[in-house]
């Protein structure tokens, strides 16, 4: 009997030792519920427990780096001053 394919998931392993930014933040039903699921899937996937403080800005930085229209906006709308 095979092994079914390990799934890969789009966020990449996170280093633990960064910095952590407090994050407050309340989710109701399917939203809840698919955070929860996708801790234990990187958990699965990783080897690694992370708590959902440390994983849900990664989940927010991996897609805004992946939102093409708001690369382009963003490009088009520069902060001054920022770096």
């Amino acid at each position: 009997m095979t092994r079914p394919a390990k799934p890969t998931l789009s966020l990449a392993k996170i280093d633990l030792e960064e910095k952590v930014t407090d994050l407050r933040l309340r989710l109701r039903g399917k939203l809840a519920v698919d955070l929860v699921d996708y801790q234990r899937a990187y958990a699965q996937s990783n080897a690694q427990e992370i708590a959902l403080e440390q994983l849900v800005p990664h989940i927010l930085s991996t897609f805004m780096e992946a939102d093409r229209g708001f690369q382009a906006w963003r490009k088009a709308n520069p902060v001054s001053g920022a770096s």
